[in-house]
């Protein structure tokens, strides 16, 4: 197990649960310092991350705070805010609204503005099935994106060789590239068995696809 994974997991006041899962594979895809899931009271739900719970619960009960208040200020003004993104001097945060008044929130790395939507589309959708929590403004026909692993092709961390289905490496075979942007490649691929599926390679080297399709 990783440095990473173990600072992941240590420091819990409560055991691990469904939800705790979700929050500790967001945390890893988007390199986040910590992730909760808070009710409309501020409470947690349950949480992840390397720091320790109190500051965590604390952190995320107050920013549950300030959104309502921002809420309440603008409420006659615009449409409910479903999206937040905070850079501080030292930290910075991101806020996801779902349904019910519950609210993702994640701590990110200093300077940090941006999370991966792939990660957060992922979670929602198990938190979705787990506890029926979902976007505010989700829509059905959103496109949905699962993280996969993929074994690169030697000496191109950046081209994929096979992928993970269903307990075995298969080899793809690549149809196309193509650049989403200096930090991002994406490429249409196909297994042996002629499922095809797009791949697309995030900055931190997470690997995501549109559809995995059985070997």
């Amino acid at each position: 197990m990783s440095e990473r994974r173990r600072s992941i997991l240590s420091k819990r006041d409560q055991a691990t649960s469904a939800f705790s899962a979700i929050l500790m594979r967001l945390i890893d895809s988007t390199g986040a310092v910590a992730g909760v899931l808070v009710d409309r009271e501020g409470e947690a739900v349950d949480y992840a991350g390397a720091l320790d719970p109190f500051t965590i619960k604390v952190t995320a009960a107050e920013l549950r705070l300030a959104l309502q208040l921002i809420e309440a200020e603008q409420a006659s003004e615009s449409p409910q805010i479903t999206e937040m993104t905070i850079r501080a001097k030292d930290r910075s945060f991101a806020l996801f609204a779902l349904t019910d008044g519950y609210v993702l929130i994640l701590e990110l790395v200093r300077r940090s503005f941006g999370v991966s939507f792939r990660a957060i589309n992922e979670a929602v959708h198990e938190l979705r099935e787990e506890a029926g929590l979902d976007y505010v403004d989700r829509r059905p026909d959103t496109e949905r994106w699962l993280r996969v692993e993929v074994r690169t092709a030697p000496g191109d961390g950046r081209r994929p060789e096979a992928v993970w289905v269903e307990g075995a490496w298969n080899d793809v075979e690549i149809l196309g590239h193509y650049l989403l942007d200096k930090r991002e490649v994406g490429y249409r691929a196909r297994l042996g068995t002629g499922a095809e599926m797009t791949l697309v390679r995030e900055r931190l080297g997470r690997w995501w696809t549109d559809a995995l399709p059985t070997a």
